[in-house]
């Protein structure tokens, strides 16, 4: 016969899950009501980029997004032909393989020269494609200026889009509490009245804030200027995913996209955003392919200081990872410019996993720390 006081037992444990289980998904679903409104496309407005019928996209093989970073100060570098509509300080196109089990991202710098209009004949100021988003024809959508200008150029078909304000890292990083990050070097600004120098942060590994982080990300005074900075950003991406793989949870995950929703434009829901999110954190980081557009500074068609992308090796590195085997796109298709002279010398990029990256922060840092220690020993003796 079953004991009575075993059975309660049962009935009171049942009862206790099913509580939590209750609570938990109230206060997600309560979480939800309050993130979901305030992700939508807002300015950004809705996708309907124009391809090419005669180039393969990759069917149901790959998954494309494009992630954007919005820089709305009118005051940095002087630029004010944005009219406070934002310029793109960062653009990556992320690729998923869903065959192969991989993510590719692609950055392209945002001094990348675009040609001389930013869309249906209107006039460029730069030649950068970072005015696109802001100048283009369509400022209902103004997604489309860019993802037009990217397909133009690269032949990369986009299927969803995140824009989002720089603001929200500062913002995420803070609500985070900070992230361990390598600083592969020192992070050095120069202030544009007095030309006095400021070291932000030295190399090694620091707990980053949010101004920190905004600093980093954005800082050019490199001798290779956006190329270097892309790299630096490499290591900010390595010790975000990092942290959100050993440190976060799905009630962290939806406490952060309360706080940054509002700088958030997408084409994506809420649900759609945590799948993507979850799917990411399936994928080992060494399978997570990073590589910059290939190119250098020149001087083209009167604007200083644009990157030039050499079409040839841009070719190869797109079709090698962003396209399928069977459905190459020749250089010749690309909307790239030719036949310029490089300022310093043109910088090829063969691409990394996250997985190198947080490896050479490893390596990167126990060398700092056998420096220091050799530099302690010789100061003692």
């Amino acid at each position: 016969m079953e004991n009575p006081a075993k059975k309660n037992w049962i009935k009171i444990l049942v009862i206790v899950v099913a509580v939590v289980l209750l609570a938990g998904c109230s206060a997600m679903a309560y979480l939800y009501s309050q993130i979901a409104p305030a992700l939508d496309e807002g300015e950004a407005g809705t996708l309907n980029q124009q391809t090419d019928p005669d180039i393969e996209a990759g069917g149901d093989r790959f998954y494309n997004l494009l992630m954007v970073g919005i820089d709305y100060d009118a005051d940095d570098d002087g630029r004010d032909y944005a009219e406070g509509k934002g310029m793109t300080d960062v653009i990556m196109y992320v690729q998923i393989d869903r065959d192969n089990g991989k993510v590719n991202a692609f950055q392209i710098p945002r001094d990348t020269y675009a040609g001389e209009d930013v869309g249906d004949g209107i006039k460029t100021n730069t030649g950068k494609i970072n005015e696109v988003y802001a100048n283009g024809p369509d400022q209902e959508n103004k997604i489309n200026n860019l993802a037009n200008k990217i397909y133009e150029l690269f032949k990369l078909p986009v299927d969803d889009y995140v824009v989002i304000d720089m603001q929200a890292f500062k913002t995420m990083l803070n609500n985070m509490g900070g992230i361990e990050m390598y600083v592969p070097w020192d992070i050095v600004t120069v202030d544009k009245v007095t030309g006095i120098e400021n070291t932000v942060c030295t190399q090694g590994t620091h707990r980053i804030s949010g101004d920190t982080a905004e600093l980093i990300l954005r800082n050019r005074n490199y001798s290779t200027a956006d190329y270097k900075r892309l790299e630096t950003q490499q290591y900010f991406y390595a010790a975000l995913l990092k942290s959100l793989l050993n440190d976060y949870t799905l009630a962290d995950y939806y406490s952060t996209c309360k706080v940054v929703a509002h700088y958030i434009d997408t084409s994506l829901d809420i649900t759609e955003i945590w799948g993507l999110y979850a799917t990411m954190l399936k994928v080992d980081p060494a399978n997570i392919y990073i590589v910059r557009a290939p190119g250098g500074a020149a001087n083209i068609n009167g604007h200083t200081q644009v990157y030039y992308v050499d079409r040839e090796s841009c070719a190869e590195i797109l079709n090698e990872h962003f396209r399928s085997p069977e459905s190459p796109v020749e250089a010749e298709k690309l909307g790239l410019i030719t036949g310029q002279t490089y300022l310093y010398g043109m910088n090829i990029d063969e691409g990394r996993t996250m997985g190198d990256v947080m490896t050479n922060a490893e390596e990167g840092e126990a060398e700092l720390a056998a420096s220091s220690e050799a530099a302690s020993s010789e100061a003692a003796g």
